[in-house]
């Protein structure tokens, strides 16, 4: 599909009108559609969600089910609501995020396999919701840095970096949005965790947009700043990250939640099917498809499942 138009596509179009539906009417489009089940799929409003929900969509219809895209629906509250109102059927969550915003747990899990069952227990019991597996990366923040900086003070880990900073060396810039300077579990939070919080004033703070901070490390302009683990910008900037050796940051695996009574044997097994192959390299490869060359985000999942046997 070079021309970058798929089922997809149409299937947006049309299903504008599908959302909102009462679950009566939903159940006969099921039926209309010669047995499957019609599933609603949302997600949030960013590239990486857009690729995701795009794999599980091609898998769902390939199956044999309506699938009616709500891609772009907004943040996590607005994507958790639609999914207890029935209002939305699938979309992918963060274990992190899931933690600490939905449940209101204090982000103290660092092991990513207690997390995640942590929170596929919690879901399931309080709101009828499964978590389905989830994919290998952690697209959690990272630091970036300077590579000629970085190699020159030898620094390859945020431990390396507080013992070069209680040497007194404070004469460097740290680049971020406003959101990560004040966050606990970000920049807020982190001096403190690794020791050198008494010489965080002394660390000058550049604030710009994330999609930014790649390349203004990348000129010199910062010689650290926080990013986030998937983005293509990393790689497509050759930037090193120092290590969170502690750990410090929070994790964030994801996995599409689907409520408790949409799912079958078969529906898992599909929808499980490519989510082992979902790693830090292949979904920064996946993302940079649709941010740096330009492609829809349903062809990137298509052309990636198909690439790898699932369609």
């Amino acid at each position: 599909m070079a021309d970058g138009t798929t089922r997809r596509t149409a299937l947006k179009v049309a299903g504008g009108s599908l959302v909102g539906l009462s679950t009566g009417l939903t159940g006969c489009l099921g039926l209309i559609s010669g047995g499957g089940k019609t599933f609603v799929v949302s997600s949030k409003n960013f590239t990486e969600q857009f690729v995701l929900s795009n794999i599980s969509m091609a898998l769902l219809e390939n199956a044999g089910h309506e699938v009616t895209d709500k891609t772009g629906l907004g943040g996590s509250p607005a994507n958790f609501k639609a999914l207890r109102n029935d209002e939305s059927d699938l979309y992918w969550e963060y274990t992190g995020t899931a933690w600490t915003n939905v449940l209101d747990k204090d982000a103290d899990v660092r092991d990513p396999k207690r997390l995640y069952n942590k929170v596929d227990s919690a879901y399931n019991e309080k709101y009828d919701i499964d978590w389905l597996e989830h994919a290998p990366f952690n697209n959690t923040y990272v630091i970036v840095g300077n590579p000629e900086w970085v190699e020159q003070n030898g620094l390859k880990t945020l431990e390396d970096l507080t013992k070069y900073v209680n040497e007194g060396n404070t004469d460097f810039k740290v680049a971020m949005n406003q959101e990560m300077e004040q966050r606990d579990d970000a920049w807020g939070g982190l001096p403190k965790a690794y020791g050198f919080d008494d010489k965080k004033s002394e660390i000058a703070v550049i604030q710009m947009k994330i999609g930014l901070v790649y390349k203004a490390v990348k000129q010199g302009k910062a010689q650290l700043g926080f990013g986030f683990a998937t983005d293509p910008k990393i790689r497509q900037f050759d930037l090193p990250i120092l290590k969170d050796t502690k750990p410090f940051f929070n994790i964030y695996n994801p996995a599409p939640n689907v409520p408790t009574d949409k799912l079958t044997a078969d529906i898992k097994k599909t929808l499980n099917k490519p989510t082992k192959d979902l790693t830090t390299k292949t979904q920064q490869k996946l993302n940079a498809k649709v941010t740096t060359e330009g492609k829809d985000p349903s062809s990137v999942a298509e052309n990636f499942l198909t690439k790898n046997g699932y369609l």
